[in-house]
């Protein structure tokens, strides 16, 4: 059955705060939301660079930086309980209202929400994910049922009696590899299983009464669940074999679980208040305490797991990135930034959100690197030794081209008639490789070449005060294909 009914404004954002952050320990920080007792629920990432997430009490979507800054835009219809969040095929952020049965958007150019009504009532619409056919996928915990909704805000609701998607109380939802979609049945004990041409099926967890909750794809191909009531966490393989891993402890209600950038698993502990990191061995290997009941949990643009805390009304960011290090998501709207600064000798780390089959790979004629095809969950590395401008591509010819801007070192300030230095490879230049410079020196109209080194570093005299930009590249010796030039280094000089 299709349904679509429409409310739409212009959700006018509420005013943004850098939000109060309390350290718990050197890695873990919490930002507390401006409306008070607001409840945040689901968080994920956002083509913007930034994370999005709902607040099911204070009825608003909320927006926090990679640094803390929190802005909150209301809900159109009162107490609509909103939920799940994702982010869909056109770019823009997708959630659920639970009590007001609705399906809405929320467009990152206008800021407008508009809201979509289920077609069958008091659904109770629970976690949303964007499949690999553009769709928007959700659960509906009340009825038992799936639905999924175009971006038109055509709705879909798929049924246990006539279409077989299990008994009872769908809750978690995501995708997979190969194309499928993944969701928790809470009271069947279930994983159920989407393929591509909507045929449903489910795969029975042999422990009972854990209440399956939350799921996500692993950086090993498979699926991983949480146990709201058991203690463990889930494997389940696409050819739906499942392992459970008991996780050491008192009870603590595992709630929200996500694949961090290293590859590794991360979870909240609901009733125990706390976040702990897991390999996929299922081996727990670091345990921090947070605010009352975290409980979403999601890999953010900086590298860092970002989470909800609903009874602290709080964002937690749980720093994992390597402080010597630069991240990129790689999603299904495009590269998130489409250009991401670095240093010489960084190590620049790309993780796939997916739904669909991404990659990464160099464009500049040198050969660099060529990630090849990746799946939601997996992640590929390259550390860029020299500076320069270095545009790469995605599979999709779609998809927008990015670049990592590695830029030259040097001071902030410097002296005329001393030397600096302005350092370019770290911690050699690659062998076959040349780097070029050019300077913009003060009062000129245009930059003017320096030099072409193999070296790392050279220094550099300035004659008359003002400022002074280097830019660089790399060029490979034999073939002479190159880089584009990076941003400046810029030195003021006295």
């Amino acid at each position: 059955m299709h349904h679509r009914f429409v409310r739409s404004r212009v959700g006018a954002p509420l005013l943004g705060l850098v939000a109060l952050a309390s350290p718990l320990a050197a890695q873990v920080v919490e930002f507390t939301i401006p409306t008070a007792n607001s409840r945040p629920y689901t968080i994920c990432a956002g083509p913007d660079g930034n994370l999005w997430f709902t607040e099911s009490t204070g009825n608003k979507i909320g927006r926090i930086t990679p640094a803390g800054v929190i802005t909150e835009f209301p809900v159109l219809t009162p107490g609509s309980g909103p939920y799940g969040i994702t982010v869909g095929a056109d770019g823009n952020i997708w959630f659920t209202e639970r009590f007001a049965n609705q399906v809405a958007v929320l467009d990152l150019t206008t800021f407008q929400i508009t809201e979509y009504v289920i077609p069958t009532w008091d659904t109770q619409p629970w976690k949303i994910a964007a499949g690999a056919d553009g769709l928007l996928w959700f659960t509906e915990e009340n009825m038992d049922q799936i639905g999924n909704c175009t971006l038109s805000g055509f709705i879909t609701d798929f049924d246990n009696a006539n279409n077989g998607v299990g008994c009872c109380f769908q809750t978690g939802i995501a995708a997979g590899p190969t194309g499928k979609l993944w969701y928790t049945i809470e009271i069947g004990d279930q994983i159920g299983e989407i393929f591509p041409n909507n045929i449903f099926t489910q795969h029975q967890i042999q422990s009972v009464q854990v209440l399956p909750w939350d799921i996500a794809p692993g950086s090993d191909g498979n699926m991983w669940f949480t146990e709201l009531s058991g203690r463990a966490i889930g494997q389940i393989t696409p050819a739906g074999v499942i392992t459970e891993f008991p996780i050491p402890g008192q009870f603590s209600g595992i709630a929200g679980i996500a694949t961090g950038s290293d590859g590794n698993l991360y979870f909240t502990e609901n009733d125990t208040h706390q976040v702990s990191g897991m390999d996929l061995g299922g081996n727990v290997f670091q345990t921090f305490a947070t605010s009352d009941r975290p409980l979403s949990i999601c890999n953010g643009p900086d590298g860092n797991l970002w989470f909800t805390i609903a009874d602290g009304n709080k964002i937690g960011r749980w720093t994992i990135a390597p402080a010597f290090s630069t991240h990129v998501l790689s999603m299904d709207t495009g590269f998130v930034p489409t250009v991401r600064t670095s240093q010489p000798g960084q190590t620049v780390h790309w993780s796939f959100n997916g739904p669909n089959l991404h990659a990464v790979s160099d464009i500049s004629g040198m050969g660099l690197y060529a990630s090849g095809p990746k799946d939601c969950a997996s992640s590929f590395s390259y550390t860029y030794n020299a500076a320069g401008a270095y545009v790469y591509k995605d599979i999709s010819l779609a998809y927008k081209r990015a670049a990592i801007d590695v830029r030259p070192q040097g001071p902030a300030q410097g002296f005329v008639g001393f030397v600096f230095q302005i350092s370019w490879a770290f911690p050699a230049m690659p062998a076959g490789f040349i780097e070029d410079l050019i300077v913009l020196t003060p009062g000129a109209s245009s930059y003017v070449p320096w030099m072409s080194s193999t070296s790392a570093a050279a220094n550099y005299l300035p004659t008359v005060p003002g400022t002074y930009q280097f830019r660089a590249r790399m060029r490979n010796i034999a073939t002479g294909r190159f880089c584009a030039y990076s941003r400046p280094a810029v030195v003021v000089v006295n």
